[in-house]
């Protein structure tokens, strides 16, 4: 079977994964936006705590989450940390595809790659979940999410023949891109933390 066929048989169902792993990438970056806005806003006293969208009862309210000590359990917002990775990976996959498909096996390979490593962490935060006093209901959904892109971006890497690269300049742009978002909203809220705007 040669290139052109390979490419032709996996077009139909590489697009309905690949517009489903952007569905996905983009409904973490809203969970996450939220959550970071959220936990910004209890901080700064701009909102009164429990009466989030997802503070429901005693036992089910994610502000009682964002408010415990966990919910910064790598010094920074722990939604924060989680929308600029996500941020990223949707950066990373949408713009990566408009680079053609000689790079698209790099770039699915990439994200699946960083997709498994988060795929780990999030252990250590559903233990942190489970053991607090409240639940937040969308917390996990980030969880969840990871994993059905996980699975989602090692079906589309499966699909994807390789292809002779390209040359790196345009990838080295966009790693500079995702990774450079990522340590800015870092870098922004160790700011307003020390400084004590939050």
């Amino acid at each position: 079977m040669n290139l052109e066929s390979e490419l032709t048989n996996a077009a139909s169902p590489n697009r309905k994964l690949s517009r489903l792993l952007t569905a996905v990438l983009t409904l973490a970056v809203i969970n996450t936006a939220y959550l970071s806005w959220r936990y910004i806003a209890l901080h700064a006293d701009w909102v009164k705590p429990g009466t989030s969208i997802c503070s429901w009862s005693e036992g089910i309210d994610c502000d009682k989450v964002l408010l415990a000590p966990q919910a910064r359990a790598f010094y920074v917002p722990n939604a924060l940390l989680g929308f600029g990775f996500f941020f990223g990976c949707l950066i990373w996959w949408t713009v990566g595809l408009r680079l053609g498909l000689a790079y698209r096996r790099h770039i699915i390979r990439t994200l699946a790659f960083w997709l498994g490593l988060a795929t780990v962490f999030t252990f250590y935060f559903f233990w942190l979940l489970i053991h607090l006093d409240a639940l937040c209901p969308l917390c996990p959904w980030s969880h969840v999410l990871t994993y059905v892109a996980l699975v989602v971006a090692l079906k589309i890497w499966r699909l994807t023949p390789p292809i002779k690269p390209e040359p790196l300049k345009p990838l080295l742009s966009l790693v500079i891109l995702c990774v450079a978002q990522f340590w800015a909203w870092q870098a922004l809220w160790f700011l307003a933390h020390r400084y004590g705007i939050l």
